[in-house]
């Protein structure tokens, strides 16, 4: 089975959650190859899950002093700082009759076992931990990831360290360790990335790249065939970004919480 492979490189945040919303609805409706995608960041971006609260989960006013972005995806799981020392991707298949399982663990399993193979083809163990959805080495998160299923396809997403910035982190998030092992005081404790396991040297971005595309052909049994995006995919990326970069779209579930307190206080 043949597969598309786009390797977008670094590009804008808000871009990138259009970007893997648009392939999905494009898949979803048979009108593009099954996808996986690589990107970056060009600047540090907080991603956050769908059902998340910004003012529980980030300090905003850090974030906007600095120019990180908040970005609410359309998948949901728990949000998650990145910059441009982590591979982020998107495995997009069809949810009826494709190679990724229909069970939402069994997904997560399938998907995620590329990253496994990735490391372990780098000269690191890799170990899927199925109670957060993550991937571990050396007993530690090296790839967080999140889920979601619309319009007929399904996406696992996720990111690879390369390296990171954790006291930066620190000063975005509220809780930085919430999606660590339990008892994990510091996020550096608790993460790991492959400059600490190889060296700066021992973990080229091409080289990585490398082997986590042939870790997801191997855990899904296809061929990744380089491509592009076509002329409607892009279109409507670019229509969704907007979206993506308002202020109804970010705050969506803090304005809901904020409107159905008031209505319980009128009430009550």
């Amino acid at each position: 089975m043949t597969w598309r492979f786009i390797d977008a490189g670094g590009i804008d945040g808000y871009y990138s959650a259009a970007l893997f919303e648009s392939i999905a609805k494009h898949v979803g409706a048979g009108r593009v190859a099954e996808t996986i995608l690589f990107w970056r960041v060009r600047t540090p971006v907080v991603y956050l899950g769908y059902h998340q609260y910004v003012e529980d989960e980030i300090h905003e006013d850090y974030c906007v002093a600095n120019d990180i972005q908040v970005i609410r995806r359309v998948l949901g799981g728990g949000c998650g700082f990145c910059d441009g020392d982590q591979i982020l991707f998107s495995v997009i298949g069809r949810e009826a009759g494709g190679v990724i399982p229909p069970d939402i663990g069994n997904a997560y399993s399938r998907v995620l076992g590329g990253v496994v193979s990735a490391l372990e083809a780098l000269g690191c163990d890799g170990l899927l931990e199925p109670a957060r959805n993550a991937v571990y080495s050396g007993g530690r998160k090296i790839s967080g990831n999140a889920q979601g299923r619309f319009g007929g396809a399904v996406l696992v997403n996720g990111s690879l360290l390369l390296d990171f910035d954790f006291d930066e982190m620190d000063r975005v998030l509220k809780d930085p360790v919430k999606n660590l092992t339990a008892g994990v005081r510091h996020a550096r404790d608790g993460m790991i990335t492959l400059s600490d396991l190889l060296g700066r040297r021992g973990c080229e971005i091409w080289y990585v790249k490398g082997a986590l595309k042939s870790g997801f052909e191997d855990a899904l049994g296809v061929t990744a065939v380089c491509g592009a995006l076509t002329d409607s995919e892009d279109q409507l990326a670019s229509r969704l970004v907007e979206r993506h970069r308002s202020r109804d779209w970010i705050y969506r579930m803090d304005e809901k919480r904020r409107e159905r307190l008031g209505r319980e206080r009128r009430v009550g």
